[in-house]
């Protein structure tokens, strides 16, 4: 089944150049890629602070002058 879309020309200019960078042979391939590349799982950030125990990751959260 085909679907013919509207978008501007702007639009347009965008979707060619993101074409011919993603190497796609037709515009259904490019927004297949890039769908996919949205639904992909993003790469979490637990583990970010290393190998640090919860004394260290806390000890600065507040100011000197601000602990009693």
């Amino acid at each position: 089944m085909s679907t013919t879309i509207q978008v501007n020309d702007d639009t347009m200019i965008f979707l060619k150049k993101l074409r011919l960078q993603y190497e796609a042979s037709s515009y259904d391939a490019l927004l297949q890629i890039l769908v996919k590349k949205d639904l992909k799982p993003k790469k979490s950030l637990w583990g970010a602070g290393g190998k640090m125990t919860m004394k260290e990751i806390l000890s600065d959260l507040r100011d000197k002058h601000d602990r009693y």
